[in-house]
């Protein structure tokens, strides 16, 4: 580890965890990411509205015949492919998705942010169960300028796909190697070295790596469990997380509750 990771606080709503706050300043970059596209999302009295044209106009630019969708905040909270997941470039297919994806986040409270993030879909399905999520993947923690860890800690291809894995992959899991990503993150570094980020690569089963998300890596207080958490999920990197690293910091500070608030502009 080159330093140890910074003390910012945050919430959902933070604007730095929204794509459009980074994603100009990582387009300009020599890192590979998923073609990619912003629509407007609008609340309305009965719910929201968005261009459904503009969708499938995107998809259709780029010969895409599925997509992935998600709000500027966050991808679907609980069934991803439902919620995510634009199986076929068709109005009905469009509209049922992203009415799922903001249903399953409006559940668990998550902010919209007044857009959507539509990309190509990448084929990370290397393994024959639908309901699977596992295909290599890695999380550097990046902080003034540095990369400072990562999770998993020790990486290996191999364990992160199931039994159930195509044979066909094989092949690009032997040949997989963390340095890629890694190489990509230093560049990441030194771009956004005002703060500290998570920033996560995927690898596609034809082998190439994409820089897919940033996770703005501060603490937040969590209300119900009255204590302070990451906002940045830290893996086994967790001992060296913000909230453990300073934790004498934080012990005994909470923030102020609504009706405190309240009463005090009163």
């Amino acid at each position: 580890m080159a330093s140890p990771v910074s003390l910012h606080f945050s919430d959902f709503a933070d604007e730095r965890g929204r794509v459009d706050y980074y994603w100009s300043r990582l387009r300009s970059l020599d890192v590979p990411v998923p073609e990619t596209t912003f629509v407007t999302l609008e609340a309305t009295d009965d719910g929201y509205r968005w261009d459904t044209d503009e969708i499938l106009a995107f998809m259709a630019d780029r010969d895409l015949h599925r997509a992935f969708v998600r709000t500027q905040y966050k991808a679907a909270t609980v069934r991803l492919r439902e919620g995510s997941f634009v199986s076929r470039p068709d109005a009905d297919a469009v509209d049922r998705t992203v009415a799922s994806l903001l249903n399953q986040n409006d559940e668990q409270g998550w902010p919209h942010g007044d857009g959507l993030v539509v990309r190509e879909w990448l084929d990370l399905d290397f393994c024959r169960f639908p309901s699977h999520s596992c295909h290599p993947s890695v999380r550097f923690f990046v902080d003034d300028g540095e990369v400072i860890g990562r999770t998993p800690c020790r990486p290996d291809a191999s364990e992160m796909v199931c039994a159930g894995g195509y044979e066909y992959v094989e092949p690009v899991l032997d040949a997989t190697s963390f340095e890629t990503p890694r190489r990509y993150a230093d560049r990441i570094a030194a771009e956004f070295s005002e703060a500290t980020w998570g920033v996560d690569f995927v690898l596609d089963t034809r082998g190439d790596w994409y820089c897919a998300e940033f996770n703005f890596n501060s603490v937040y207080w969590n209300r119900p469990e009255e204590r302070w958490w990451d906002m940045c999920g830290q893996g086994d990197f967790e001992p060296l997380g913000p909230t453990e690293l300073h934790s004498a910091a934080l012990w005994g500070v909470r923030p102020a509750s609504a009706d405190e608030e309240r009463d005090r502009w009163w």
